[in-house]
């Protein structure tokens, strides 16, 4: 994307950020400083940055582990993640599909904010070998400035206070922050209906969003500077922004069929065997580890050029022929497919997708891109309430 950084991938995932998030970055070193200024006031100088410098960059290292929590916990029950974005305020994993079920959806949701809390442990951990191991004393240290006796524990108690902070708020019901995705999913198993989950969490996100605004003409008027009635608005905008725009599409999906299209459903690393492979490769590569009735053939352009039948290849290799191509083993007419830009309502009705079970994808350009199976086309129209009855 324009204006973003690449920072390497992490477990195979890329990892960007925008160039805002390094500003944000320096504005925390900054703000934080001042906690570690010298007593009785004054600028803060190089010890005091120093410090600062090492909460963020252990917020940092938390952030991704939010972040890669919900990755890898989507990851293990088969939900890719195309890529993990840092921004001003905090990080969101881009993952390639929705949760088909409440179970899911509280799963992924969850990873995150149970990162966030290992983190804040930890802080209470390093502050309680410190300064005792007292609830309050923990909890002043990390509020309160010059609390702690010790860098270390002062340290520890700031990065305590501030994932404390980002776990409760982040944990609050009310999309879009993952408290309001375990609501929604509470809801979901309820009801049954992930439609009624999100609308009830996100009219809560924009509830949120308006008294969190309020909040802040509040904070203003009683005499706190704009700059904090600033951020308390521009959060409030945020928050009631993206629970508005989580309305819409359910909505749009409660008058009508869904707009998913197959692309967003698919398989994007299907079982394929290469034309030129022999019928021994294909049992070897394809059908025996994966356990597959039928695998996509592809030309060396990554052109569909087939369907291989598991049965086929058994049959040539059980007649003594395990050197047969692939190419060779195809069957004669249209091989079916369809296209990453179908709706799913209209891939229902497809005879071959019923026929077969699953259809190669192909893009723009002819191009294999996956393979979209009945089944997950089916769940992600229930989900989407695409499907009646």
């Amino acid at each position: 994307m324009g204006g973003q950084v690449s920072l390497g991938r992490l477990f195979g995932i890329p990892i960007v950020a925008g160039i805002s998030w390094f500003l944000w970055l320096f504005l925390m070193v900054f703000l934080l400083s001042g906690y570690f200024g010298p007593v009785g006031g004054g600028p803060p100088d190089g010890r005091a940055f120093g410090l600062s410098l090492i909460v963020v960059v252990v917020y940092v290292v938390a952030l991704l582990g939010h972040e890669f929590g919900h990755a890898l916990m989507g990851r293990r029950l088969g939900i890719e993640t195309e890529g993990v974005e840092l921004w001003m305020l905090g990080g969101l994993a881009h993952l390639s599909r929705p949760s088909r079920t409440p179970r899911e959806e509280f799963l992924v949701a969850a990873a995150g904010p149970a990162v966030t809390f290992v983190a804040a442990a930890i802080a209470a951990a390093v502050v309680g070998s410190q300064e005792g191991w007292s609830l309050t004393a923990i909890w002043e240290v990390g509020s309160r400035q010059y609390a702690g006796s010790t860098t270390v524990s002062q340290v520890a108690g700031l990065v305590l206070f501030v994932e404390a902070i980002a776990l409760l708020f982040n944990l609050l019901p009310a999309l879009p922050l993952d408290g309001g995705r375990i609501a929604r999913s509470a809801v979901w198993r309820v009801t049954g209906s992930p439609l009624k989950g999100t609308a009830f969490t996100a009219q809560a996100g924009k509830a949120l969003g308006i008294g969190i605004g309020l909040f802040g003409a509040y904070l203003y008027i009683r005499g706190s500077s704009l700059y904090t009635a600033f951020w308390a608005f521009f959060l409030a905008w945020f928050i009631w922004q993206n629970a508005s725009a989580a309305v819409i599409p359910t909505e749009r999906r409660r008058r009508g069929p869904s707009l998913i299209a197959t692309g967003t459903v698919m398989d994007r690393e299907p079982v394929w065997v290469a034309a030129d492979d022999t019928a021994a490769e294909a049992q070897e590569q394809a059908f025996g580890p994966h356990g597959v009735d039928w695998a996509v053939v592809l030309g060396p352009d990554g052109r569909l050029r087939g369907i291989l039948h598991g049965t086929r290849v058994r049959e040539e290799l059980d007649a003594g022929r395990p050197d047969t191509p692939a190419a060779a083993l195809l069957p004669r007419g249209r091989t079916p497919s369809t296209s990453d830009d179908v709706r799913l309502d209209r891939l229902m009705k497809d005879k071959d997708l019923e026929r077969l079970g699953a259809l190669p994808v192909l893009d723009g350009r002819g191009v294999v891109v996956g393979v979209v199976s009945r089944e997950a086309a089916r769940q992600a129209l229930v989900v989407e309430g695409g499907l009646r009855g």
